[in-house]
Formats: C-alpha cells, sequence, structure tokens
C-alpha cells in the first residue's frame, strides 16, 4: 500500500512540474504573440552574432571560404563548395572562376 501512495504521489508531483513548465511556456508565447501583433519588437543584442574566430573575436560578415545565401530573407553563411543553402535549401548560383591574366614562374 506504501508503495502505491508514493508511486500516485511521485506520477502527481511530475504532472504538476509539467502543468508548470507548459503553462509558463504557453503564457509567454501568448504575451509575444500579443506583442509582435502591437508592433514591439525586441531589441537587438548589444554585440553583433556571428561566428567567432580562433581568437575569440566574433567575426562579422561571411567567414573565409563561406558566401552568404543571396536570399533576401535567409542570408545564412555557407561553404563556398556548397551547391544548396543549408538553412532554406534553395540553389547557390556557382562561384564566378577566377581569371588569371599573367601567370608568374614558380621556383
Amino acid at each position: 500500500m506504501f508503495e502505491f501512495a508514493l508511486f500516485i504521489l511521485v506520477f502527481i508531483g511530475i504532472m504538476a512540474v509539467s502543468a508548470l513548465i507548459f503553462g509558463s511556456w504557453f503564457l509567454i508565447m501568448i504575451v509575444r504573440g500579443i506583442a509582435g501583433f502591437l508592433g514591439f519588437r525586441p531589441m537587438p543584442p548589444a554585440t553583433p552574432i556571428g561566428p567567432r574566430r580562433p581568437s575569440g573575436a566574433v567575426q562579422i560578415g561571411p567567414m573565409p571560404n563561406q558566401r552568404n545565401c543571396p536570399y533576401e530573407l535567409c542570408k545564412s553563411p555557407n561553404d563556398s563548395a556548397a551547391r544548396f543553402c543549408r538553412r532554406c535549401g534553395r540553389e547557390l548560383a556557382a562561384p564566378s572562376p577566377v581569371k588569371v591574366t599573367r601567370r608568374a614562374a614558380m621556383w
């Protein structure tokens, strides 16, 4: 009998915590929806968010050997050899080959 009562108490506790977490999330989503409908936008971050260099500095713009998706709403950085955007899936334009006008002798 004691095991059954303990099981019921643990079950009720888990359900209460789950309801509290879901209820909080639900209220936050409602408030964010109303704020978005009224035109309130969250403040932009103080520092630019982007990939970090090995030194820890924030890279603004594409990293070397990367290019951005040309789609206006995506602009996700992609590898230079990629054929499709990793975020939106649109086909990326083929990179233009570099034209060499003169060649130098290499020893």
